[in-house]
């Protein structure tokens, strides 16, 4: 509404200042005019009174006195009592004539409410008094003395004295009917000249009130633009004043504020940028132990751990955020969570000496306890490996340098066992170097590009003796057209000479292995599969780690360093293809590798850096 604004205020304002003043105004001037039109006819009553005394005391000749006086009330608009004393001393009225004078049209005043009024009645006594009041009025020339109405009148009362010490007295009188005339029309000409007044003060007012308020409009509507966003926004300074200087403060103020948001915006992307390029869950809780802020990654987390309320802190971590409220201090623990392992760092957030909340950070530790227990495992597994052809190695030459041996024969054999432990040192080392030289990116790759159904025929005739000799059926299968694939043949011969020497050496007499290739999906598909013993079911998540050997029982003749399967995988990814295993006990076991045609990981022949999806495994090789 217009009378809440700051328009409608200043112009109500306005207009009521101007009527005060207008009232004001009014009042003083009409009891200026009244008290000016009240001594002007009071004194022109006063010297009339005068001059009709000077001549009754100058010329006491009664027919002198009463010309003269005739002549004087009829040049004015006035009555006139003349007043005396009789033998008893009561005063009594006395006309100057019969006659009607020029003052016939003037109400006249009964003499007995002259003689009741206490100031007519000091004029007796030889003072002289001007009245002011109503008194009762009969009809001009009227002789009853009835009251027909009451009218104001000014009356001036002159002592005339007689001698002796008494008075007469000339009373004249006249109404103010047209002091009251005057004063109605300035009565009409002052509210005539007022409603102009406020008219033109209303124009003013609205042209004043708007010319000072729309600088604060153009504020407000830069102040609303401002709180849906647009800092930009500045008011036009059109004046020097003080509204000019308001303007030039807001606009000021806009701009810093400007400033400061943009700020707070690039801190506040700059912090988003990191909380979601980090790993790590970053959670932060009110002190009520609500979810007020997370990253990516926690979302996940929270996701997973959650089972009622989205933003309710989830159970596993609410023990901990009572501490850390409770203490006031950082604390770090690990959470076993779903079968996986969180470390959990949660620190309080403080404003000022209150704390408001906390904020915890959260890291998957699984992997790292798992390599770190594998690297263990390794260690032990390494020198377990290395504890036993050690031992032989030093029975055996202990029992040469003390000549156990007693025949060329046993030293002989004793000098072949030496050997093959030898031997067998010398493959764990190398394969050791072979998977940290792929794990560190530094295995070097000569990729051709092979025909892979004539080199695997090549490859296969290299194991037809050992088949023959063994009773096994070796088969290579083609399915479909196959292309060229380029990889590099001394690794994917390695490759399949260790899945070919663990099938023979798992197949029993009797026994199929086969090779099978297929072209589709971009690549080679490979096949190794025999009808063996195979792998029992719990084993298989396990069979590409390090030193891991699914035959418990082997025989020292069919040993092997525990690392076949876990180079075979490193190999094969490092082509940027993969390998699975699938195996039945007493079915026998197939291993399928893929071969894509291009390699994205492959950058001037060196291999990319690749782990298998199990950093430390150990294989049946």
């Amino acid at each position: 509404m217009i009378w809440r604004s700051v328009v409608g205020k200043l112009w109500a304002t306005i207009i009521g200042l101007a009527c005060v003043v207008l009232v004001i105004l009014g009042v003083l001037l009409l009891q200026f005019l009244d008290r000016y039109f009240y001594e002007k006819q009071s004194n022109d009553l006063k010297h009339l009174a005068e001059q009709l005394v000077a001549l009754v005391v100058e010329s006491p000749a009664r027919q002198d006195v009463i010309r003269v006086a005739r002549a004087v009330v009829e040049a004015h608009d006035t009555r006139l009592v003349v007043i005396g004393l009789d033998s008893g001393e009561k005063p009594k009225r006395v006309l100057l004539d019969d006659r009607p004078s020029a003052a016939s049209d003037v109400p006249e005043v009964p003499l007995d409410a002259l003689l009741r009024h206490t100031a007519l009645q000091e004029v007796l006594k030889g003072k002289e008094v001007v009245v002011r009041g109503r008194f009762p009025l009969v009809g001009a020339g009227g002789k009853s003395g009835r009251a027909l109405f009451e009218q104001e009148i000014v009356a001036v009362g002159e002592p005339v004295p007689l001698g002796s010490g008494t008075y007469g007295a000339f009373i004249l009188y006249r109404t103010l009917e047209d002091v009251e005339t005057t004063m109605t029309h300035v009565r009409r000409l002052l509210l005539y000249a007022a409603g102009i007044c406020i008219v033109l003060t209303t124009f003013f007012a609205f042209f004043l009130s708007t010319r000072i308020t729309e600088p604060l409009r153009l504020m407000k509507k830069a102040a609303d633009r401002m709180a849906r966003g647009a800092f930009d926004s500045r008011v036009p300074i059109r004046t020097r004043d003080e509204i000019g200087d308001l303007a030039r403060t807001f606009n000021r103020l806009a701009q810093q504020l400007d400033e400061t948001i943009h700020a707070l915006q690039r801190e506040k992307e700059q912090l988003a940028s990191i909380l979601r390029s980090m790993a790590d869950g970053v959670i932060t809780v009110d002190r009520d132990g609500r979810v007020v802020v997370t990253n990516p990654p926690a979302e996940r987390i929270l996701r997973a751990w959650q089972e009622g309320d989205g933003a309710a802190l989830p159970a596993p971590l609410a023990a901990l955020f009572q501490r850390v409220m409770r203490e006031r201090r950082e604390l770090a623990t690990d959470l076993p969570v779903q079968g996986r392992i969180w470390s959990v760092v949660m620190a309080p957030l403080y404003d000022r000496d209150d704390v408001r909340g906390a904020v915890a950070v959260l890291r998957d530790m699984t992997e790292e306890r798992r390599l770190d227990k594998l690297r263990k495992d390794f260690i032990a597994n390494v020198s377990h490996e290395l504890r036993t052809p050690l031992a032989m190695l030093q029975g055996y030459s202990e029992a040469m340098v003390d000549d156990i041996a007693a025949t060329p024969e046993e030293r002989k054999e004793m000098a072949r066992v030496i050997y093959e432990e030898t031997r067998r040192m010398g493959r764990l080392v190398n394969d050791l170097l072979d998977l940290a030289r792929m794990e560190a990116g530094s295995f070097q790759f000569d990729r051709q590009e092979i025909d892979p159904v004539a080199w695997t025929d090549r490859l296969l005739r290299k194991f037809s003796a050992l088949a023959r000799e063994q009773g096994i059926a070796l088969k290579a299968e083609a399915v479909g057209e196959i292309g060229p694939l380029r990889v590099d043949p001394d690794r994917l011969e390695q490759i399949l000479t260790n899945l070919l020497d663990n099938a023979f050496r798992y197949t029993p007499p009797g026994g199929t292995i086969r090779v099978r290739l297929r072209d589709e999906g971009g690549g080679v598909w490979i096949e190794v599969a025999d009808t063996g013993v195979g792998i029992p079911e719990e084993d298989l998540p396990f069979i590409f780690e390090r030193f891991y050997k699914a035959d418990k029982a082997r025989t020292r003749g069919q040993a092997g360093t525990g690392l076949g399967l876990a180079i075979v995988k490193s190999l094969v990814e490092a082509h940027g293809g993969s390998i699975t295993v699938s195996s039945k006990v007493g079915e026998g076991t197939r291993f399928t590798m893929f071969f894509p045609r291009t390699d994205a990981g492959d950058v001037a022949g060196q291999a990319p850096k690749t782990r298998p999806s199990r950093d430390t495994g150990r294989g049946p090789a």
